[in-house]
């Protein structure tokens, strides 16, 4: 009966603020020189079309998830050496959102609050020595246990 009345104050005071929090980073290269696209890259290839038509070809390298705990931060190995650096700045908030500072390579550094089990897509300038275009997707979430 207390495990009970202990397990029902632990799920309704929600997770704790210290608990880590799961980035998710998709690591894409896209060119102009091919019009394959991974089908499960289909639907962030049409996002970055609109803004880049001429990127048709969409490969996935890699996808990488660190348990990150809040105010910390993980680096995560990209392609070509170049690495991302991921920041948990803040837990989620009343509205949801989780706040990440990155530091994305060839660009300055970004911080905005993601919504839980959404990527944000970031086309970077850096191109590899085949002129691949380097697209990163970051997703946040709370960890509901560690790995």
């Amino acid at each position: 009966m207390t495990a009970l009345i202990v397990a029902s104050l632990i799920t309704l005071a929600g997770p704790a603020k210290d608990n880590p929090v799961r980035v998710t980073v998709v690591i894409v290269l896209a060119t102009e020189n091919t019009t394959q696209v991974d089908p499960r890259l289909k639907d962030l290839a049409k996002e970055v079309q609109k803004r880049d038509p001429k990127l048709t070809g969409f490969k996935l390298v890699a996808t990488e998830s660190k348990s990150i705990p809040v105010g910390e931060a993980a680096i995560v190995p990209l392609t070509d050496q170049q690495v991302l650096k991921v920041q948990v700045d803040r837990h989620k908030d009343e509205n949801g959102r989780i706040t990440l500072t990155l530091h994305p390579p060839a660009m300055d550094v970004v911080s905005y609050a993601c919504v839980c089990d959404k990527f944000f897509p970031i086309v970077t300038p850096y191109r590899t020595k085949a002129g691949e275009q380097l697209i990163i997707a970051v997703m946040a979430k709370p960890c509901t246990g560690m790995k």
